[in-house]
């Protein structure tokens, strides 16, 4: 059972048990703090919609190129085009102060994430909470306290020390005060210790929440941030050596036969697909699909209320990956003013938006002369070149190049690569090109999406590893991922820091929270230097204070009964 159906089932019958009669006043035909915690059901109702606030805040929250904000927009991944000739700031570094909307928006998000988690933390020990036995409330716990640590690794990565609240505030409190960033991070290794002694394993966890094998992996990136590199290689060894996960290696699941005649959209179908093309297709996320380097996903449904499709927005839900981040040539006008035609399979209906910067263009790609062995770059994962496919266009069937555009600006917005990762192989087809007639999802996509992948956890023990010099083990674990991907070994003295960064790169683009790791290790603007496409256009040098967050001023200006100090230099 998935979590989204989980998820409605659980109010269903919620309807149920607030029907018993009772003496006391305690409202019946409605939820309350009353009678909201009283068994495991309503105990994982509330644990639910903090899964649904992790969809919903991380990648869906709107039909915008901001559901991405924590992925590399805007820092070294990519730029915004938004079909443009050149870049358009979503954060103009040295313009960051405290009124700033982005720290304002997920300051919020990653506190209610918390709140909610400690509400169902705090009242799991209350007396009306009925358990069957003390591993059902510890498991439950375990999973709410990870759920806390998830929030405020995010917290203490991009601000710092912040107010660290561990129990449910019931009134208000205008008094806080910032802990230190050790402190933050010792709460969350706290959490996680607990949370791997209870959580469900992955092999008996239901698909869209988070299983032990995930708080193993998030332990190893605390314990490097508390300089435990030890501790560090032994939770990561917890999942990589656990017997449930290991790299996928060969094709699996539902594509494996896959054929295809893009990006051309002419000719013969030809067998498409390698093993990490396999990874990112609908049906393959989860575990239990047989995708053993699935460790944390969110779920997307195209049929199940409150699986992110049309009940949540007309237009299909706000998982809009394939619209707001891949080119979009299908928009583009020939010299004769031809326009190009939509075609649908391994492009959707991109918006232009989210352009891959030069560092993941193809910078990433040159390491070790692997440009064609490297699967990850492969055409089947990477598409390069894009064609004309009006066939009304007299370069029907050519490349699109700027000699042959009406407007040769528009280059590289409409033909940057498109990373098929974030392209749905065929989709449910519930909107209709008028133009082309084509049959596609309008940008959407209703495949789920990894928030954590096995490849991260041997990055983190390879970042372990190095930092405690054991560079031959390092190099180990990053060439389990290379070998898979059947690009050339490293050795041991290729291992940096930014060597991992480039690997993070090849691997979990568009997956992994580029902000949050360079923020982590202190690399924001050294990377924004090098690669962010508005820094360099406009050639401003980043100010060392952006490698934190300003605390937002309303936070502030609200906290009336103590000093909430400002983060140095806003």
């Amino acid at each position: 059972m998935s979590v989204i159906k989980f998820f409605f089932i659980l109010i269903v019958f919620s309807g149920f048990v607030a029907c018993k009669k009772s003496l006391t006043e305690v409202p019946l035909d409605f939820y309350s703090p009353e009678n909201s915690y009283n068994n495991k059901a309503q105990f994982e109702s509330a644990l639910a919609d903090i899964y649904l606030k992790v969809r919903t805040y991380f990648y869906a929250a709107s039909d915008a190129a901001a559901n991405y904000d924590m992925m590399g927009y805007d820092a070294d991944f990519a730029d915004n085009l938004a079909s443009t000739n050149s870049v358009v700031p979503y954060f103009r570094w040295n313009t960051l102060n405290a009124d700033n909307g982005f720290a304002n928006k997920w300051w919020g998000q990653l506190y209610k994430i918390i709140a909610e988690s400690n509400t169902i933390i705090n009242r799991a020990e209350l007396p009306a909470a009925k358990w069957a036995s003390e591993a059902e409330k510890n498991a439950v716990v375990g999973e709410a306290r990870f759920l806390r640590a998830f929030a405020y690794h995010f917290l203490a990565n991009m601000w710092g020390g912040v107010p660290l609240v561990v129990n449910e505030t019931t009134a208000p409190k205008f008094d806080y005060t910032r802990a230190s960033q050790d402190d933050v991070y010792q709460q969350c290794k706290t959490d996680l210790i607990f949370a791997t002694q209870w959580m469900t394993g992955i092999n008996n966890q239901i698909s869209g929440r988070a299983p032990r094998e995930a708080a193993f992996s998030l332990l190893s990136e605390i314990s490097i941030c508390l300089k435990d590199y030890a501790g560090a290689v032994k939770a990561a060894d917890s999942v990589i050596l656990g017997g449930n996960c290991r790299l996928m290696t060969s094709r699996f699941g539902k594509w494996s036969s896959f054929s295809s005649n893009a990006p051309m959209y002419q000719g013969a179908y030809q067998p498409w697909g390698d093993v990490y093309f396999d990874l990112f297709q609908d049906g393959n996320f989860n575990f239990k699909e047989g995708n053993q380097e699935a460790l944390w996903n969110i779920e997307q449904s195209s049929t199940v209320i409150g699986g992110n499709n049309t009940d949540v927005n007309a237009s299909g839900g706000f998982f809009v990956m394939e619209r707001w981040w891949c080119p979009n040539p299908w928009r583009l006008v020939d010299l004769d003013g031809k326009p190009n035609f939509l075609q649908d399979t391994l492009m959707g209906r991109p918006n232009g938006a989210l352009t891959a910067t030069k560092y993941a263009d193809s910078l990433i790609w040159q390491y070790k002369g692997d440009w064609n062995n490297d699967i990850r770059n492969s055409k089947y994962n990477i598409i390069r070149t894009h064609y004309w496919t009006n066939p009304a266009s007299a370069y029907y069937g050519q490349p699109i190049t700027r000699a042959n555009m009406k407007d040769p600006s528009l280059f590289r917005a409409g033909c940057a690569p498109t990373f098929v990762k974030a392209v749905s192989c065929v989709h449910y087809k519930k909107f209709q090109d008028p133009t082309s007639k084509q049959w596609h999802d309008n940008g959407r996509t209703y495949k789920d999406w990894y928030i954590m992948r096995l490849p991260e956890t041997y990055l983190l023990r390879a970042e372990a590893k190095m930092r405690l010099g054991d560079l031959g083990g390092a190099a180990n674990d990053i060439n389990a991922i290379r070998t898979r991907a059947h690009a050339t070994p490293v050795t041991e003295a290729d291992v940096t820091i930014d060597l991992i960064l480039d690997e993070r790169a090849r691997e979990l683009y568009m997956e992994e929270f580029r902000l949050n790791t360079l923020m982590r290790l202190g690399k924001l603007t050294e990377y924004l230097s090098k690669y962010n496409g508005d820094v360099k256009e406009t050639g401003y040098t980043p100010d060392p204070k952006v490698n934190k967050m300003p605390i937002p001023n309303p936070v502030i200006q609200a906290n009336t009964g103590a000093s909430l100090a400002q983060n140095p230099g806003y």
